[in-house]
């Protein structure tokens, strides 16, 4: 079931591109399409589908929020790949083919634009709010809040932001936050169901991001960052429930190489 839904979706997000990029010379979109296809980046977006089918839709009416997601997190992953963040970003996967530090940065700035334009056009009545999550995602409310957050850290002791969130909570929870509720919010979801669509993201991010770190050769504690996300996805499941529409969120959380070797 997964493996053929991060299949759909990578060729869905390859479509987006293709689409969009038409015009563009052939090495530029072959970099595009390397930076989307990694398995890093799939499971996390497709939270969107699974917050559709949790709110009785058809998987595939979030397939547009999945796509965006994707390449959200693509366009800031592969510039994480620069020197810069290399001393940082230990287990950062080579998005391109080949590293160029000059494609890396335009792929990047591309990917971000081009995951707009796809919710823009195909958000229906929902793209103005779709665009507005999107950006509070990725801008200075998400990733790179934490990407900042993560270059500060290496100077002082910092492990919250003013506002009182963590580091994992803005680098890859608010990604998964936006792919959960942008599933929900094409599925029609009410108000209330909304709010627990972004809460699951949310948990489930904060996991994710904690699994990470629990592989990364810097991390002192790993069985207790391991406990920390396995204590979040329970969280989270308590909200789900344990319906059958609940059943790919619990793929996502569960059934997948998410806690391997663990």
């Amino acid at each position: 079931m997964l493996e053929k839904l991060k299949s759909e979706l990578g060729d869905a997000a390859l479509d987006a591109i293709n689409k969009a990029a038409i015009d563009i010379p052939a090495p530029f979109q072959k970099a595009l399409h390397s930076c989307v296809t990694h398995s890093d980046h799939l499971e996390i977006s497709l939270l969107a589908c699974a917050a559709s089918e949790w709110c009785a839709c058809p998987r595939a009416t979030g397939m547009p929020v999945a796509v965006a997601a994707l390449m959200l997190r693509a366009g800031i992953s592969v510039h994480l790949t620069l020197p810069g963040f290399r001393a940082i970003y230990d287990s950062v996967p080579e998005l391109l083919e080949k590293q160029d530090d000059v494609t890396a940065i335009l792929a990047g700035d591309a990917l971000l634009a081009l995951a707009m334009e796809h919710l823009a056009e195909n958000g229906g009545r929902h793209a103005a709010r779709l665009l507005a999550e999107a950006v509070r995602a990725t801008g200075a409310h998400g990733m790179l809040a934490g990407l900042s957050l993560k270059l500060d850290q290496q100077e002082e002791d910092i492990s919250v932001v003013p506002d009182g969130r963590s580091i994992w909570e803005i680098t890859s929870g608010q990604i998964a936050r936006f792919a959960a509720q942008g599933g929900a919010l094409l599925a029609g979801a009410s108000d209330t169901m909304l709010d627990d669509a972004a809460q699951i993201g949310l948990l489930t991010g904060r996991a994710w991001y904690l699994v990470e770190e629990a592989k990364s050769a810097s991390v002192k504690d790993e069985r207790n960052h391991m406990f920390e996300a396995r204590t979040l996805v329970e969280q989270a499941e308590t909200i789900t429930g344990h319906g059958p529409e609940a059943n790919l969120f619990h793929s996502i959380m569960y059934l997948t190489d998410f806690f391997s070797g663990t």
